[in-house]
C-alpha cells in the first residue's frame, strides 16, 4: 500500500528533468472567467503549487522546513509575461528554474505552457509546437516569522546547489537574471544554440 502511496505521491509532486521541475496542472471551471479562459491570477497559484512540490522532489517539504528552521519563502518580486491564454480542460505544465541563492534570497524562473500533444509530455520530450503561455521571474525571499529577512536555510540551500544553482556571498548580483528559460522550457538560456 504504502508503494502505491509513493508512486501517487511523486506523480502529484511533479518530477525533475535535469535542474528543472516539471509539474503537470489541468484547467478546471473553478479556474476560468465567464469565457472559459483562465483567470490571469491563477497563473500565480499553478507557479506556487509548483514551487511547493519542487522544494517536495528536492527533499525538503516547505511545511517541515518551517516546523524545523522557523523560516518560510515570500515573493519578494514576480514579473509575469502572459503570451497566450489557457482554456477550460486543458493540461499544462508548469517547469520551474532554481538560478541563484543569495544570502536570504532565491531568483527562480518558471515557464508555463501547453503541449501540443494534449497531454503530459515524458520527462525531456516537449516539441517545439508546445505554446509557452506565460513566462514568471521571482525573486524569493527568505522570512522569519517576524518577517525578517534570514538567510536561506542550509539543507534548502544544499539541494539547489545540487541543482546547479549558484549561491552568491556578499551583495546581490544580477548574475542569471537576464536569462530566460527558452520556448521549450527545458531550463536552457533563451539564448543558447538550438540543438537542432
Amino acid at each position: 500500500m504504502s508503494e502505491a502511496l509513493d508512486l501517487l505521491g511523486g506523480h502529484l509532486s511533479g518530477h525533475m528533468v535535469g535542474d528543472v521541475h516539471h509539474f503537470p496542472v489541468r484547467v478546471y471551471y473553478e479556474d476560468t472567467d465567464a469565457g472559459g479562459i483562465v483567470y490571469h491570477a491563477n497563473y500565480l497559484r499553478y507557479a506556487e503549487r509548483a514551487r511547493t512540490e519542487m522544494l517536495r522532489v528536492l527533499g525538503v517539504p516547505h511545511a517541515e522546513q518551517v516546523a524545523t528552521t522557523g523560516v518560510a519563502f515570500a515573493v519578494r518580486r514576480c514579473t509575469m509575461d502572459f503570451l497566450a491564454p489557457a482554456r477550460l480542460e486543458d493540461t499544462l505544465l508548469v517547469r520551474s528554474r532554481i538560478i541563484s541563492v543569495t544570502g536570504a534570497t532565491v531568483l527562480a524562473e518558471q515557464t508555463i505552457y501547453r503541449p501540443q500533444s494534449g497531454g503530459i509530455v515524458t520527462a525531456g520530450q516537449a516539441t517545439e509546437d508546445d505554446q509557452v503561455l506565460v513566462r514568471l521571474t521571482l525573486k524569493l525571499a527568505c522570512i522569519n516569522a517576524q518577517g525578517r529577512a534570514v538567510r536561506v536555510p542550509t539543507p534548502v540551500a544544499q539541494a539547489f546547489a545540487r541543482l546547479g544553482a549558484s549561491r552568491e556571498s556578499g551583495e546581490e548580483k544580477d548574475r542569471g537574471a537576464g536569462e530566460k528559460i527558452n520556448s521549450k522550457g527545458d531550463g536552457a538560456s533563451a539564448d543558447a544554440p538550438s540543438e537542432e
